[in-house]
């Protein structure tokens, strides 16, 4: 067996044991990532900080997450994995899924853009949601919908992708001068 098989083995078979766990794992693994978006939204209205900053980290967020779901699924369309609970039905599968193909997670994709989105400039609220982002990419093994090199994946695709929108944030700052400051008014933006 691989080490990717060997590591989802080890952590899926956490699953099963403790209801507590399992279900905290199932509200994250399917949740938590709702709980990034609120709270990027939320961070749009935290005046703590550069207003220019602070709205070009939501930007950023918004912006990093729409492209690497984009690129995901394009992934998924060229290289097809499949989900550990298609290949081994001793798989401890504890939320219902499609045996869609499991390579990157989409969940983990779009919750380390986000949070890589915001971090980069706003290291306070980056750290809460890259915490809520490991949250989502271990629950998502555990509940055995993922194998670790499919959450992997995600996260870094999610955090180059929210890297290269950052080197890219005097065109962010530019569309913020020109658009949002114009149209918004203040106590909006």
């Amino acid at each position: 067996m691989d080490a990717n098989g060997s590591i989802f083995d080890s952590i899926n078979d956490l699953a099963g044991h403790v209801t507590v766990l399992d279900r905290s794992m199932e509200f994250a693994a399917q949740y938590a990532v709702y709980a990034i978006v609120a709270i990027v939204i939320a961070s749009w209205f935290i005046r703590a900080g550069n207003d220019a900053d602070r709205r070009i980290a939501v930007y950023t967020a918004v912006a990093s997450t729409a492209i690497a779901i984009a690129i995901a699924l394009l992934i998924k369309q060229i290289y097809v994995h499949q989900r550990p609970f298609v290949v081994s039905p001793d798989t401890v599968l504890l939320i219902d899924h499609a045996a869609d193909p499991s390579f990157p997670s989409d969940h983990v994709t779009a919750a380390f853009a986000m949070a890589a989105g915001i971090g980069l400039y706003r290291p306070r609220i980056g750290s809460v949601l890259l915490l809520l982002a490991a949250l989502t990419a271990f629950a998502r093994v555990f509940v055995g919908v993922h194998y670790p090199g499919d959450v992997a994946g995600g996260a870094a695709l999610g955090m180059i992708v929210a890297v290269l929108i950052w080197s890219a944030r005097g065109v962010l700052a530019w569309l913020d001068d020109r658009i949002v400051v114009r149209l918004i008014p203040e106590a909006l933006r």
